[in-house]
């Protein structure tokens, strides 16, 4: 678990840097147009960048697999008991699960401000709270004029499948890159000497 925390911290700290330029950008007076445009560039840098990392990480992963798969036919040959990096290794659900944890922080808050607010409507804290952290979503509804409330907090909750589709679709695709790279050197070796090595 503690891997899967560590790995997700990339996508979070990500967010902090983007709620502080959402901020800024929220500093500009009469000009929504302009608010719009240059949160929508900053909601793209953390897409990016995310995507970026991701896209490494799975490439990592399957080559972690790739190298355990080694290990494991070692052990079945041999009956040695070899060391295997399993908390690394490829598997496609990883990268979602990564970004979910990024928006666990999210969930928790609002499930924390959907209690308090049942109780008392004016008790929002823990919905600023998490709306701060996720500003680069919740700017939208400073942007478009909207009436801030004890319920817009919940427009936030649209960072979750940002967050979690800019993690775990280019994890998967990393990976699927490096097994293009070794479906190709597996031909090129089927064609230098034949099927049986």
């Amino acid at each position: 678990m503690w891997y899967s925390i560590k790995q997700s911290l990339l996508p979070f700290i990500y967010l902090i840097f983007t709620a502080i330029t959402a901020f800024g950008i929220m500093a500009i007076e009469n000009m929504v147009w302009l608010q719009i445009l240059l949160n929508t560039l900053n909601v793209a840098l953390y897409v990016v960048i995310i995507t970026a990392a991701s896209y490494k990480d799975g490439q990592a992963a399957l080559k972690v697999r790739l190298a355990n798969d080694l290990e494991r036919e070692q052990i079945i040959r041999t009956g040695e008991m070899r060391p295997l990096r399993l908390k690394e290794e490829y598997k496609p659900w990883k990268g979602f699960l990564y970004g979910g944890i990024a928006c666990a922080p999210l969930i928790i808050l609002l499930i924390i401000h959907t209690i308090l607010v049942s109780i008392n409507p004016t008790l929002i804290g823990a919905g600023a709270i998490a709306s701060f952290i996720y500003l680069m979503i919740y700017a939208y509804v400073a942007f478009l004029g909207v009436i801030p409330g004890p319920y817009t907090h919940y427009l936030t909750l649209l960072a979750v499948p940002v967050i979690v589709l800019s993690v775990g679709i280019p994890y998967i695709l990393g990976a699927k890159k490096v097994e293009l790279q070794q479906e190709r050197i597996r031909e090129k070796h089927r064609k230098i000497y034949g099927d049986n090595k």
